[in-house]
């Protein structure tokens, strides 16, 4: 019986090419306030150096990064220092960033239908509080239950811990659950190991001439009606 939905971000619900970003006057004024003396534009981008360095592994200690980063540019900070200019690396997702067509539908949908909701996404530098901010920002933060991000978790997408920490959020079994997302790699391929229904989601790209998925989609509202597929099929059952 279907339970919950695990949702990616990057790619499902917003686009992972992010090409609305604002400058980066934020950034560098709340960088200057907390690191007085120090060169800001400098500073961001060593700092942006060392977490692109950083990005491909399957362990992540972001903070870690950040500190050692910090360091070599002669700069001590504490560990509460340190988490601050994470944050302030993060910039709002609104008003730069937009929901996919179909995407607000989408989380409606699966609350309509009593399936939880959780959003597991590989960050950089935004952990689940930012994530919160970013969905109450986009008025969808009310369709989702729990935000499990690699930031938090200190893993990324396909290891099994960030898919046993949304498993735990939310005490569902995988067997209840289904994943959309756009990664095979990342998002299908764990997923299904573990027992999970799969919904592979094509919006940016092409749909994948092979996926180990259930369905492919190239839009949020087919997924929508294919989960309400399954959980009708259960309902029947």
């Amino acid at each position: 019986m279907l339970r919950a939905v695990l949702v990616d971000v990057g790619g499902t619900l917003w686009p992972d090419r992010l090409t609305g970003q604002p400058p980066d006057d934020r950034c560098l004024a709340q960088l200057a306030r907390l690191l007085p003396g120090v060169e800001p534009a400098q500073t961001l981008a060593a700092l942006r150096a060392a977490l692109r360095e950083d990005d491909n592994g399957m362990v992540q200690n972001t903070h870690a990064v950040l500190g050692r980063a910090l360091q070599r540019l002669g700069i001590a900070c504490g560990d509460a220092d340190v988490i601050d200019i994470r944050r302030a690396l993060c910039a709002p997702a609104s008003p730069g960033v937009s929901l996919f067509p179909g995407a607000r539908e989408f989380l409606e949908a699966l609350r309509a239908l009593d399936l939880r909701c959780v959003v597991l996404s590989n960050v950089q530098v935004r952990g689940a509080a930012e994530y919160w901010r970013d969905f109450a920002d986009l008025g969808v933060a009310h369709l989702i239950d729990s935000v499990v991000t690699s930031l938090d978790v200190g893993f990324r997408k396909p290891h099994p811990a960030m898919f046993e920490a949304a498993l735990t959020a939310i005490d569902c079994p995988a067997a209840a659950c289904a994943i959309v997302g756009d990664s095979e790699i990342k998002d299908i391929e764990p997923a299904i190991a573990l027992g999970m229904r799969a919904i592979r989601v094509a919006i940016e790209e092409p749909p994948p001439p092979r996926s180990g998925a259930h369905a492919v989609v190239n839009n949020l509202a087919e997924a929508r009606l294919i989960v309400a597929e399954w959980t009708a099929a259960n309902a029947s059952a």
